[in-house]
């Protein structure tokens, strides 16, 4: 059966959706996609502590709200929504009990929120991770028929925020989306890798040149769009990104980026970056501000390969990821450079 929210969107008629996370990397995007699609008409959560650039300007009704809060809080929220796009999280915390009770209880609370709603949303799109389904074995790549198997605080979080939507399932459409590695412009995490390339130094994690998935962020918005109207069995579970490359073949692209055709490339030892992700992590201890490397993360950056397979996104989303490495690399540079950070 086709959902009713696809059959209005392509009936010209607009779809009303909820955006958490809006304030963030691939909520701002995927604000800008919905908006640019020209059919949805578009609802914002976010926090009254949040900055709210990206939004600035845009054609969106914010309202104010945090998804720790109780179910009856997001009432307002979700009145008259169509379509839930669950997008707000945290990717890094100083303790794992705050990446739960964001991740996994925030989750919990917005879809008892869905169904208690005198008018439930037709669909609710959890954006999960790679994460949450783990690294891929020695010879092969991640696929949904795996057992999860999360290697980090954040992937666990993710995972236990998939069965809050398993449990509602039967009472809303839901569908999840595991997201590889996101880059793009407003991205500040891998910034730091395109200063390094810019000095001609390509640091590279572990000897072993591993494997990655990376997807460029408005491959992603896209996915997240084709889910909330694909003709799928509430609770499917999708892997979605990139191409699979190796490091030093996304490390490539970035020096390309930043024009840098001669790099110096230093594999890193697995006990080198442990001892500087254990540096990191007293850092993040010490300041108490949250990082995203720390020896906790180790095991997901030494990971063998985090390599995907897209076959079931293709067939049940009809996803192509259309963004290559070089050209999705080079319009982040552009955008770092023209911020003034490169």
């Amino acid at each position: 059966m086709v959902s009713s929210v696809a059959g209005r969107k392509w009936a010209g008629e607009v779809v009303k959706a909820l955006v958490t996370g809006a304030s963030g990397f691939l909520g701002s995007h995927l604000v800008d996609e919905l908006l640019e699609d020209g059919n949805w008409e578009v609802r914002v959560l976010v926090r009254s502590s949040s900055n709210l650039r990206w939004l600035d300007g845009k054609s969106v009704e914010k309202v104010f709200g945090d998804v720790t809060s109780s179910a009856e809080d997001l009432a307002q929220a979700l009145e008259g929504v169509d379509v839930v796009f669950h997008a707000a999280g945290l990717t890094k915390a100083l303790a794992k009990e705050r990446l739960l009770e964001v991740n996994s209880q925030g989750t919990a609370n917005l879809l008892k929120a869905c169904v208690s709603n005198s008018s439930p949303p037709e669909k609710f799109v959890l954006v999960s991770s790679a994460g949450a389904q783990g690294p891929s074995g020695k010879n092969g790549v991640c696929t949904e028929r795996d057992e999860p198997a999360p290697v980090t605080d954040y992937g666990r979080s993710k995972l236990a925020a998939e069965a809050y939507v398993h449990q509602y399932q039967d009472r809303m459409d839901c569908r999840i989306i595991r997201p590889g590695g996101i880059y793009g412009p407003r991205d500040m995490e891998l910034l730091p890798a395109f200063k390094v390339l810019q000095k001609g130094l390509k640091l590279r994690f572990g000897i072993r040149n591993r494997l990655v998935n990376m997807a460029y962020v408005r491959d992603i918005t896209h996915a997240l769009v084709l889910a909330a109207n694909a003709d799928v069995n509430s609770g499917e579970v999708f892997l979605v990104g990139g191409e699979n490359a190796s490091q030093d073949e996304v490390l490539d692209a970035v020096a390309q980026a930043v024009g840098r055709e001669d790099t110096l490339c230093l594999p890193l030892p697995s006990p080198v970056v442990r001892f500087a992700a254990a540096v990191s992590s007293l850092t993040a201890m010490l300041s108490g501000k949250a990082r995203i490397f720390t020896l906790g993360n180790c095991k997901r950056m030494l990971a063998h390969s985090w390599a995907m397979d897209l076959s079931k996104a293709r067939s049940g989303l009809n996803y192509t990821p259309q963004w290559s490495l070089p050209a999705g690399m080079g319009q982040t540079a552009k955008w770092y450079a023209s911020e003034g950070l490169l």
